[in-house]
């Protein structure tokens, strides 16, 4: 199954390469929902969010709206996994929060998964070098994906 992906920056459309080289910027919304528009799922990823460095809301909600979309980026409360669920995504992607103290976080996985139900709960693990890495792409960890 392909899922594509859209990710938010700055109120943007950007992709980015591993999480630091700017490859394509765009305001155009409109264009890139009629793009995926046919597609199961989407994924959305609040980059802004991911890096603490604020949020694209207002962006999520407008292609929720027309999009089957899972969100991801910046989820580091239940509460806020509850809150895009009510913004229209049809789950949730949790990465970097994960991971505390170069670990699987399975307790907070746990509440974050009640919060939302786990059929909205999807664990995503990025990885460079065959490290697992966080915070961004910007912090590896002493721990393989598959561990």
């Amino acid at each position: 199954m392909l899922i594509p992906s859209i990710d938010l920056q700055g109120g943007r459309i950007v992709q980015l390469v591993q999480g630091e080289r700017l490859a394509l910027e765009t305001t155009d919304v409109d264009g890139w929902i009629e793009r995926f528009t046919g597609y199961s799922k989407v994924q959305l990823i609040d980059l802004d969010a991911a890096k603490n460095a604020g949020a694209n809301e207002a962006l999520i909600a407008t292609i929720c709206a027309r999009l089957p979309c899972r969100v991801g980026g910046g989820i580091r409360t239940p509460e806020r996994a509850q809150a895009l669920v009510a913004l229209g995504a049809s789950g949730v992607i949790l990465a970097s929060s994960l991971f505390k103290g170069g670990a699987v976080d399975l307790e907070f996985a746990r509440r974050v998964s009640e919060a939302v139900t786990p059929d909205r709960f999807i664990a995503a693990v990025d990885s460079r070098s065959g490290h697992v890495v966080v915070d961004g792409w910007r912090t590896m960890l002493d721990l393989t994906p598959t561990e």
